[in-house]
């Protein structure tokens, strides 16, 4: 009986050995199996380019158009990053993400992308400092000031938040940090970030196009001065080439080498012949931005009175602008929503004291939230300054869009308007202001017919004289003030477009007028770039001081806490399956 269960428990055992056996040549199956499976997958992603963003935003996909640009770059494009260094948070957030961009692109091209991050300061005494910030200044990159905080302690340091791009022998300076006028820092790094992957792809469009975009300004109707349209100006520069022309001395040959005109705040009428060639102009593809005041209206007629009676401009452009779409109406808006003016309000110790209060003259537009046109998608609200109303025409070939309104609390006020500051010092009766969604902006596309189309002498030998023209845009916008960037006239100094120096606000002008001569103007489709919107979430510094211990202990301890778990899980699996076995 003995020899019996002997040989029974022997079989037991070599079965057992044969179970294990099976079991470990199974597990060197499945491992080689899965490992072939891995080796596969990995060739497949490498013939065939893919990538998943599962970001609300898609902040790390690119857009089309920047894929586009990228795969252009047939030779390698070296990037010169100046974001190394110890920085603040916010700085870290805009190097990280530049990074991130810059490999997307990197990805797109082919690998013809490379770039390098370093810090221009390292090793610098004080006048190789000032050497290097000169020489920088001068290539268009911008040094700024920065806090650094190290507990009690802070210091200064000074960074350039830029790139240098060089491609076939040429180079371009891309500064990457947005202007600070009136922002909060976290705002405009989140700004900055948002506008990463436009900056980079403009850089991009400069360096592969052959010629550049021509812009002009029509400088010889009592138009803005170069000081008012100062900042824009620079800003297209670095994207289109931009000039200021006088119309008269134009012929239409002439006239179009430009692409595209902006016509701001005109004061003085145009002769039939001048309306001729901007008429053959959009005949023949040209692209033109209105920016028109009907009345004339300006705070600096306040004088001592502090009041003036509006008068019109008498342009003679209605009839063009009303067969292409679109009648700017002799009136001013009067809004509920808007910007705010200095008053003076007493006397402190013999100095005139100022406060700043509501002005309905001044109407801040913001886009809307429903399915924005592309030129203001994601445009900060924009500052208007006497602007009048718009209506549209039955014209039905061209699609009117609008882009801008007013706010539902405005109303319009019929030509010639009182304009008094006493208006500023009496709480307006809300009842009055019910018009509302006044048109301020409205981009007309579409088949344009010429105003001259049966004119007699409208021919010319100059230029083939066009009827019409089946497909072309332009945008029309009620207020001339929308592109003039305040100064200061006893330094000259230029603020930003869209800066009110006098309550330090930064309204979305400039970007809006950028948007519309992108859209314009560039074939590219990059305008989708700029008006994507990354949304910035930043920690609640109140709930971060107050919680941080308990967070600091969930950190701490919910690892350690799971590691522990699933040993025992784990440990009580085996005994449960080997006792089992036995």
């Amino acid at each position: 009986m003995g020899n019996k269960n002997c040989f029974w428990s022997t079989q037991m055992v070599k079965q057992g050995k044969i179970k294990n056996k099976s079991a470990k040549l199974q597990s060197i199956v499945e491992l080689g199996v899965l490992l072939a499976l891995l080796i596969f997958l990995n060739l497949i992603a490498g013939a065939y380019f893919f990538r998943i963003d599962l970001t609300t935003e898609k902040r790390y996909s690119l857009a089309s158009s920047s894929k586009n640009l990228a795969s252009k770059i047939d030779e390698v494009m070296y990037v010169k990053v100046y974001l190394e260094g110890d920085f603040p948070a916010g700085f870290k957030r805009l190097k990280q993400s530049s990074k991130e961009m810059l490999d997307e692109f990197a990805a797109y091209a082919g690998g013809n992308i490379q770039y390098e991050y370093i810090d221009p300061f390292d090793g610098a005494d004080l006048k190789k400092a000032n050497d290097i910030i000169r020489e920088l200044g001068e290539k268009g990159l911008q040094p700024t000031n920065v806090q650094i905080k190290r507990d009690d302690e802070s210091s200064q340091k000074l960074i350039v938040p830029g790139a240098l791009f060089y491609y076939k022998g040429r180079e371009f300076a891309v500064n990457f940090l947005r202007p600070q006028f009136g922002q909060a820092p976290e705002e405009v790094i989140n700004e900055s970030i948002e506008l990463l992957e436009y900056e980079i792809a403009n850089t991009i469009r400069k360096a592969v196009e052959k010629k550049a975009k021509r812009i002009a300004f029509i400088d010889d109707h009592g138009e803005l001065e170069r000081w008012d349209v100062a900042d824009i100006s620079q800003e297209l520069k670095t994207y289109y080439n931009v000039s200021r022309i006088g119309l008269g001395i134009q012929t239409p040959q002439s006239l179009m080498e430009n692409d595209a005109l902006i016509i701001a705040r005109p004061t003085k009428p145009f002769v039939e012949y001048e309306k001729f060639l901007l008429d053959q102009f959009v005949m023949h593809g040209g692209k033109i931005l209105w920016l028109i005041d009907t009345q004339i209206a300006d705070m600096d007629s306040i004088g001592k009175t502090g009041m003036f009676m509006s008068a019109g401009y008498e342009l003679n452009l209605e009839d063009m602008l009303f067969k292409w779409g679109v009648r700017i109406n002799q009136n001013l808006i009067q809004d509920l929503q808007c910007n705010a003016i200095p008053i003076l309000s007493t006397l402190r110790n013999g100095t005139p004291q100022q406060k700043l209060v509501p002005w309905m003259f001044f109407p801040v537009a913001a886009p809307s939230n429903i399915n924005p046109h592309i030129t203001v998608k994601g445009v900060e609200p924009i500052f208007f300054q006497f602007a009048s109303a718009m209506d549209t025409t039955s014209n039905k070939d061209v699609k009117k869009t609008i882009l801008l309104k007013s706010s539902p609390y405005s109303r319009t006020v019929s030509a010639p308007v009182r304009v008094d500051l006493n208006l500023a010092r009496i709480a307006p009766e809300p009842a009055l202001f019910n018009s509302g969604d006044i048109p301020l902006a409205v981009l007309l596309e579409g088949k344009f017919v010429s105003l001259f189309q049966y004119r007699p002498g409208a021919q010319t030998d100059a230029l083939p004289f066009k009827p019409e023209i089946v497909s072309n845009k332009m945008i029309v916008i009620g207020d001339g003030d929308v592109i003039k960037n305040q100064r200061k006239k006893s330094t000259g100094e230029i603020f930003p477009l869209g800066y009110d120096r006098y309550t330090n606000q930064q309204f979305g002008n400039k970007r809006f007028i950028l948007n519309c001569m992108d859209y314009l103007c560039d074939d590219s489709g990059i305008i989708e770039v700029r008006a994507k919107e990354i949304k910035l979430r930043l920690l609640d510094k109140g709930k971060l001081k107050s919680d941080r211990l308990f967070w600091q202990l969930i950190n701490l301890l919910l690892p350690i806490i799971m590691l522990v778990l699933f040993g025992v899980i784990n440990h009580r699996i085996r005994t449960y399956r080997y006792t089992k076995i036995s």
